[in-house]
């Protein structure tokens, strides 16, 4: 039985995972102009408790996390990165205002992260290496999220 001031592996290696995807999440989310000055700007959380989180020198709590959420265009597939130790995603509220054209446009990045990671051309050649998986794997994310918002069409 663990101490009362152990944390059980299982509970760490949550934590650890979280964080990573949280660093993930501030990476690609800068990729798309999301910076520490938009993210103060549209959120009101000071730049330097935005800069802990980005850095991962400190979790993001969870009223951050929906201030984040809040944010208009902020991509699902983003909110999602922390969720994915639990094997969840973050979707719209509104499953039926559905939009065919961006699951296609997600398809066809998708397609072509493969595809570049895939090339003879590539790093590693046809292998994916692990320079390339996390683009894949992110591409393959957008088009879960976009799918994942598509009804009836």
């Amino acid at each position: 039985m663990a101490r009362r001031n152990e944390i059980p592996s299982r509970d760490a290696e949550i934590s650890a995972l979280v964080s990573i995807a949280q660093v993930r999440m501030f990476e690609l989310a800068k990729k798309r102009g999301f910076t520490a000055k938009v993210l103060h700007l549209e959120t009101g959380i000071s730049t330097s408790t935005l800069g802990g989180w980005i850095a991962g020198t400190s979790m993001m709590p969870l009223d951050g996390f929906v201030k984040l959420a809040a944010i208009e265009d902020f991509p699902n597939e983003l909110l999602s990165l922390p969720f994915e130790a639990a094997k969840r995603s973050i979707s719209d509220a509104e499953p039926d205002e559905t939009d065919v054209d961006d699951a296609a446009i997600a398809a066809l990045e998708y397609a072509l992260e493969w595809a570049r990671a895939r090339h003879p051309a590539s790093p590693s050649g046809t292998r994916i290496d692990h320079t390339e998986k996390p683009n894949v794997a992110q591409a393959g994310r957008h088009l879960a999220d976009r799918a994942g918002k598509v009804g009836g069409a």
